[in-house]
């Protein structure tokens, strides 16, 4: 496993900025046409205005809206205008410089303006973020914990929807007593008692699974398929032990979509029920 450095533990600009990030600027001559189609071609929002090895600003199409209207009143009202051969210097606008050990949290508020932030200093410049950029970041960190999150929810109300609360501890105290006996515990004996692990040696226990089978499925090796492996993936994401696989994204998606099937089904059933 590679070593990470210490600083790698906390959300720093620098884990957002992508070090094959090739960075497109112009010159403030650059037309506003030329500067637009560039844009287009790279899919990019703003683009860095440069003179030499100094930032001036970005161009962007937010820029470019504001600069409009503060064009002088005879270009605006004049008709043979055409503002696409202007230069983009006239559609300037400031962003904020960050340092590559800033704390990501700490510049919300300026994403939240202006949408992007630039990297380095006015006269190095080392990327830009956007606003899409740190959104896909912090989603990529806390996905897992969405997924989880989901899933767990997910697979308490379908046992609650499977169950009413003495049939429960029926339940439990037949799949679960051998497992609690090797701790010298008692099963618990409500469903916010039980263990994520609880649940699914519930649901995957044969003699009771009748009990559950209406709202999980018929076929008990498709369940226990879908819950088996969320257990150990739950206590690595928690325990921050490592970091998952694209197979375990999988894994865990495939599972919560799965579950969203069975809520789905279980309110239609509600819902014809009530509606009879």
């Amino acid at each position: 496993m590679k070593e990470r450095s210490l600083k790698d533990l906390f959300h720093l600009v620098r884990q957002v900025l992508p070090e094959e990030q090739q960075l497109v600027t112009v010159k403030t001559g650059t037309t506003v046409q030329e500067a637009l189609n560039t844009m287009k071609r790279g899919g990019f929002s703003q683009l860095p205005v440069v003179e030499g090895s100094e930032v001036l600003g970005v161009f962007s199409y937010r820029s470019l809206s504001q600069g409009l209207s503060r064009l002088p009143s005879r270009i605006q009202d004049s008709k043979a205008a055409n503002i696409l051969v202007l230069p983009v210097e006239d559609f300037i606008e400031k962003l904020r410089f960050a340092h590559v050990h800033d704390e990501l949290a700490a510049l919300l508020d300026e994403f939240d303006v202006n949408d992007a932030i630039l990297v380095g200093t006015q006269e190095h410049l080392l990327g830009m973020i956007s606003t899409i950029d740190a959104l896909k970041y912090f989603y990529s960190v806390a996905s897992p914990y969405v997924l989880l999150r989901e899933i767990e929810l997910a697979i308490r109300e379908l046992i609650r929807a499977s169950v009413d609360e003495p049939i429960l501890r029926m339940c439990c105290d037949i799949s679960l007593r051998a497992h609690y006996e090797g701790q010298n515990r008692q099963p618990p004996a409500q469903l916010l008692d039980m263990s994520f692990n609880d649940y699914v040696i519930l649901l995957r226990y044969r003699e009771t699974w009748i009990r559950f089978s209406e709202v999980f499925g018929q076929n008990q090796d498709m369940a226990a398929a879908k819950l088996a492996p969320l257990p150990s993936l739950r206590n690595d994401v928690f325990h921050f032990r490592r970091e998952l696989t694209v197979a375990e994204y999988d894994t865990l998606r495939d599972s919560r979509d799965w579950l969203l099937r069975r809520i789905r089904m279980v309110e239609a059933k509600r819902a014809g029920s009530s509606g009879a």
